[in-house]
């Protein structure tokens, strides 16, 4: 049924885009629109390459420099010629990866999209007043602005709604996965297409190829920022692999902690900051057993208290490894107390309500969840229904009720689902 639902998205999704594509095209032909055939080349040029310099974002995704081209190529060219110009060079990459040929579905959603982002930025750029081949940057603010921001808006909300039908995952996940970390840099994108337009208006056609080194440059930048977002993803990714080569039973445990996590904050309507440090804590919330003797770790009858003793230092640890990596500082407090209790009793602390932190709180749960929900060396893994009886029977004695309440509408959505009978 939701698989029927999603595909039913998708066609109507595709329909909408093509025909806005096709229409765009149909109200941007015009005589005049190869009036400067050297100019169109040269924006033509610079709007392919940057197309074809993609930087790969997670879950997929690419985005480029062509931004700061097309903006440069409405303010000269107009819309008109801009929309075809578009459409030529997000044909180019499409052409050369074959990957129309692999999946057209795809190609035809891209490439309508480039068309829709440089038609609609563009027309409403000239009907709050803006003059394409006259640049007055004062009195052109305001056309400029909104310019540079329904581009952005229409880029960002096209493509994470192509990518959240296409992969059946949250619409608000998908941005802060991809775009939360790309947005700042396309903003600094808005000023390099001014200046394109400026040089153009100014020093002539030959001017075009004087932007090649800035963009490249800022091509390099985005590049740059990107992959030291990737870093600080693997670095996180590497010590979650540690944890869990210490236990061979938790395998993959990190991992779930952390989507159960996600989700069970996106039910509480949680904000996209928060979301991000609680991955990053649910990732490492076990990098304390680093310090704990694998004999204890994997022990598979019951623990001594002095044993235990060891074991209820791991969330200490586990802060003060975090609280030292700069990216990670945030996390820490949700790693140190993620083994508190509502009612007091829970440790390293005995920290009690909402003296706990949310983060934390949310852990306890996720973490619970899946330790009851997987195979242990002393007891098979619990169904589903049973887990969730457990839990709720200990909201407010072991866990905080409105996450108890989070978990359950998310499973009764279908959004969390485990394979144990």
């Amino acid at each position: 049924m939701k698989k029927n639902i999603y595909f039913s998205f998708q066609i109507i999704y595709f329909i909408v885009v093509i025909t806005a594509a096709i229409i765009i095209l149909y109200l941007s032909l015009n005589n005049d629109i190869l009036r400067n055939k050297t100019s169109f080349f040269l924006f033509l040029f610079l709007a392919s390459l940057a197309e074809i310099l993609p930087i790969n974002l997670p879950k997929d995704a690419e985005v480029t420099v062509g931004f700061a081209v097309f903006m440069g190529a409405i303010l000269v060219l107009g819309t008109k010629a801009s929309v075809w110009l578009a459409f030529i060079a997000a044909v180019i990459p499409e052409i050369k990866t074959k990957r129309f040929i692999r999946i057209p579905y795809n190609s035809f959603v891209n490439i309508s999209i480039y068309i829709i982002m440089v038609g609609v930025s563009g027309y409403l750029f000239e009907i709050t007043g803006g003059t394409p081949g006259k640049i007055n940057i004062l009195n052109d603010i305001i056309p400029m602005l909104v310019l540079v921001f329904s581009y952005l808006i229409m880029n960002i909300s096209l493509i994470a709604l192509a990518l959240s039908i296409l992969q059946k995952e949250n619409l608000f996940h998908i941005f802060t996965s991809n775009f939360k970390w790309a947005l700042p840099n396309y903003l600094a994108l808005a000023p390099l297409g001014i200046l394109l337009a400026i040089i153009y208006i100014n020093v002539g056609s030959g001017g075009i190829l004087l932007f090649l080194v800035p963009l490249l440059i800022a091509r390099h930048s985005f590049q740059l920022y990107m992959n030291m977002r990737k870093i600080y993803l693997e670095t996180i990714q590497a010590l979650a692999t540690a944890i869990e080569a210490k236990d061979p039973y938790t395998r993959g445990h990190s991992e779930r902690v952390a989507m159960y996590s996600s989700i069970i904050a996106e039910e509480m309507n949680l904000p996209e900051d928060f979301l991000n440090t609680l991955n990053f804590a649910a990732l490492l919330h076990d990098i304390g057993k680093i310090g704990i003797p694998d004999e204890i770790l994997n022990k598979p009858g019951k623990l001594s208290e002095e044993e235990f003793d060891r074991i209820r230092i791991h969330p200490i640890l586990g802060a003060n490894i975090v609280e030292k990596i700069d990216f990670l500082a945030q996390a820490s407090s949700y790693i140190r107390f993620h083994h508190e209790r509502q009612n007091g009793r829970g440790y390293p602390e005995g920290l009690k309500g909402e003296n706990i932190p949310l983060g934390a709180a949310i852990l306890a749960v996720a973490d619970a969840f899946d330790a009851m929900t997987s195979d242990r060396p002393y007891r098979r893994a619990w169904n589903l229904d049973d887990t969730l009886h457990e839990i709720e029977s200990n909201s407010g004695i072991q866990f905080r009720p409105e996450v108890v309440e989070a978990l359950k509408n998310a499973v009764k959505k279908g959004r969390i689902r485990i394979d144990a009978g």
